[in-house]
């Protein structure tokens, strides 16, 4: 028995030390992938982190446009008010003077009537002569002859429609 159990204790420690080799192997094969394991999750995360970041600052980037775009469609509208209301005042303003343009035109134009009717009440001829045609071929006819009817006033005509009337 001596001599088997040596034998006995010798093969149980080379099991034993094998054990140990195969744990250690586990353990370093463990460890290993472990480690890549890790590091796949830290790359997978760190994919994930920067879609997530890229995602955040595509829609911040998204929201900063179109507070851009809002702001510039204020301005826009802004400006378009105050156009609208500028073209509005010029519009009244060349009216008002086009208004006062004509109503000076008016003014001249019933002036020049008045002076045309002054001008025509001077030349009533008096009942009686019809034919103002007669009255001017007698005074050819007549050779420096005073005419019987009395010539119209040119002079006063002229004096009354120069100027027009004097109010």
């Amino acid at each position: 028995m001596r001599t088997s159990i040596p034998d006995e204790i010798k093969q149980a420690r080379r099991i034993i030390q094998e054990k140990e080799r195969i744990l250690a192997q586990a353990q370093a094969d463990a460890s290993t992938l472990l480690a890549r394991a890790r590091e796949e999750t830290e790359r997978a995360m760190n994919r994930e982190g920067l879609l997530r970041a890229a995602e955040a600052r595509s829609q911040e980037m998204v929201r900063q446009a179109e507070e851009r775009s809002q702001a510039v469609m204020r301005r826009a509208e802004e400006q378009n008010e105050q156009l609208k209301t500028d073209a509005d005042a010029y519009v009244a303003e060349t009216l008002r003077n086009l208004k006062d343009h004509l109503a000076g035109i008016e003014m001249d134009i019933s002036r020049n009537i008045l002076s045309i009717e002054k001008g025509l009440e001077s030349l009533e001829i008096p009942e009686g002569s019809e034919n103002i045609g007669e009255f001017y071929d007698s005074e050819e006819t007549e050779d420096n002859a005073t005419p019987s009817r009395p010539i119209p006033r040119r002079a006063s005509l002229a004096n009354d429609t120069i100027g027009g009337p004097s109010y």
